[in-house]
């Protein structure tokens, strides 16, 4: 019996499939794709309350298309910021994008 997909694994997913890539750390992608909604919610809040109301909010996948779409506007204003921006981890990437 096949059990469904986690919330984090939809997004993560999700998000991989919208950038072709998924520029952030391994061990934060596997730790987000174990989570529940509420699970990632909780976890994104201590960083970025903005980013953790839209996982509560909004499903996996129009949360990663809020992510994809933030970094695309970063790219555009500020293609070395957005290279620099690639080094850090999922959650302090959330926090810069949405704070």
């Amino acid at each position: 019996m096949d059990r469904e997909p986690t919330y984090g694994a939809t997004f993560v997913r999700h998000l991989a499939k919208l950038g072709r890539h998924t520029p952030y750390r391994y061990e934060d992608l596997q730790q987000v794709k174990a989570m529940s909604q509420t699970e990632l919610a909780d976890w994104i809040k201590r960083e970025c309350r903005e980013f953790s109301e839209v996982i509560r909010d909004n499903p996996a996948e129009v949360a990663a298309e809020m992510v994809h779409k933030r970094r695309a506007e970063l790219a555009t204003s500020s293609p070395a910021a957005c290279a620099a921006e690639c080094a850090v981890s999922f959650l302090e990437l959330l926090a810069h994008l949405f704070s």
